[in-house]
């Protein structure tokens, strides 16, 4: 079975029913402008990649469709950094984030037919 959570090391990811709800600490989270406790809706998320730091650490970044591009990583309220060790729990909540996210949109597009 596939993560539905990620713990990284400057927030966490849970992947719920209605979206992703980022949680960080009260630092991290005025550092990126949101609240502690941050949700963003199925709809607004055009998908997730995983990156990494300049020193190899993998890093789940997420597409907002409202949220600026020319973030850095470290002020990005969509993107939490892991352990070096969790590439590949990273690239499977990726998947299930992109394939949920392509599921909802088949149905949408199959409501307006």
């Amino acid at each position: 079975m596939a993560r539905t959570q990620l713990v990284g090391t400057n927030g966490r990811i849970d992947f719920t029913l209605d979206g992703l709800t980022f949680r960080r600490t009260k630092s991290e989270a005025e550092a990126r402008g949101v609240e502690r406790l941050h949700d963003v809706r199925w709809a607004q998320i055009d998908g997730a990649t995983v990156g990494s730091t300049s020193t190899g650490k993998p890093v789940v970044l997420v597409r907002v469709a409202a949220a600026p591009t020319d973030l850095a990583g470290r002020h990005d309220p969509h993107a939490v950094k892991l352990k070096r060790s969790m590439t590949d729990e990273a690239t499977e909540f990726v998947a299930l984030v992109n394939d949920e996210i392509a599921t909802r949109r088949r149905w949408d597009e199959a409501a307006e037919a």
